[in-house]
């Protein structure tokens, strides 16, 4: 399935290209009737405007969009880290959305950001249950989308990390020092790990 394009958009709300045009550059003459029309046209056709036009035709790298949670917290930003840091290797650019506020529609807003800087990947590093994950999903069109924070329950690309393992490794990791007294800094009880942790 191809991307909409401006000309979708015009012969679908019966307008001259050169309109869509200036109703996505936000243009001043434009009327307010054939503005409402072409954009019910855009939030129809899904149409997502095009930030980097600039980029040279046939010229165009891979480029990877990451949604994630604050990377003022440290998981989240040391995972981008590797992501960007794999991607170097594998000459590819990274751009970052981060999900402002909590909730699927900020996750969504996010992935939107990155859709139209025309990213040809997705990696979706926030928490979200089965039925936001597949809502965020459907909002990443059809560009190719990774999930790293959701149950292995979902039925949607994603990467599972095993809690149970990494808790067993990091406490015989400790053992094996001479450390006797360990102690758990949990997260939150509505986080997906303590909400996928069998009773």
């Amino acid at each position: 399935m191809k991307p909409v394009t401006l000309y979708d958009v015009a012969e679908y709300a019966g307008v001259s290209y050169q309109t869509v045009s200036r109703v996505v550059n936000q243009a001043s003459h434009v009327s307010a009737k054939t503005r409402e029309k072409v954009e019910a046209a855009m939030a129809e056709l899904n149409y997502i405007p095009n930030r980097v036009a600039q980029q040279l035709a046939g010229k165009q790298s891979l480029l990877i969009g990451v949604a994630t949670s604050s990377l003022a917290l440290h998981a989240p930003s040391q995972i981008v880290a590797a992501i960007k840091s794999r991607a170097d290797q594998l000459g590819a650019s990274v751009v970052v959305s981060m999900v402002e506020r909590s909730g699927v529609e900020a996750c969504k807003a996010a992935v939107h950001n990155l859709l139209a800087q025309r990213v040809s990947g997705l990696i979706i590093n926030y928490p979200l249950d089965d039925q936001d994950a597949i809502a965020v999903e459907a909002a990443c069109t059809n560009v190719p989308a990774l999930f790293l924070d959701v149950s292995d329950q979902t039925p949607i690309n994603s990467i599972i990390f095993s809690h149970e393992d990494g808790t067993r490794l990091g406490v015989e990791h400790l053992v094996a020092l001479g450390h006797q007294q360990i102690a758990l800094l949990a997260g939150p009880l509505l986080s997906l790990i303590h909400i996928s942790e069998p009773t």
